[in-house]
């Protein structure tokens, strides 16, 4: 989710374009980097209308290397490229030239976010009677635990209920 919208993004880079403003007067004016505002003028002066549009370039790492290799080749700035491919910042283009100089091809294939977190790490999904008694003994740890944060929650929603009663009487 982009933190300004494509109308705004446009509107500011049109205003800068025409001579209107200079980055500055608009960074003051919108309290949004004046770097950031001539990026945004640079993606729009090269795809007009279809500047910012949502698009699903760089879904694997092929596609990602393509787009560094379009860069060394031509001799771009990381900025530029990411203004000819329409990308709302420049710091994507930053994050794979990173990850390829740090890994090679294989950082480009990571995927995003943080690796999903099991349910419950000492639940198993074997049966009581197959399980050793250390195993017992932290699931039960386990589950008292959880019991435990559960009912602090309750208490302080409740605590919680009570407060806001106070104030409105």
């Amino acid at each position: 989710m982009s933190k300004y919208n494509r109308a705004l993004k446009c509107s500011i880079a049109k205003q800068y374009l025409q001579g209107e403003s200079s980055s500055k007067e608009l960074s003051r004016l919108y309290s949004i980097p004046s770097r950031q505002i001539r990026y945004w003028a640079q993606v729009f002066d090269i795809h007009g209308s279809q500047a910012f549009m949502p698009h699903g370039f760089a879904k694997n790492a092929q596609t990602k290397l393509q787009a560094l290799t379009h860069m060394w080749t031509n001799g771009w700035s990381i900025s530029h490229t990411s203004a000819v491919l329409n990308f709302s910042s420049s710091g994507t283009i930053a994050v794979w030239l990173k990850q390829y100089e740090r890994d090679g091809f294989q950082g480009l294939e990571r995927s995003r976010g943080r690796p999903t977190m099991s349910k419950h790490p000492f639940i198993q999904n074997k049966s009581d009677d197959e399980k050793t008694l250390e195993e017992l003994k932290e699931e039960l740890a386990y589950l008292r635990a959880e019991n435990a944060v559960l009912k602090k929650l309750e208490e302080l929603e409740q605590e919680k209920h009570r407060r806001t009663k106070k104030k409105r009487k």
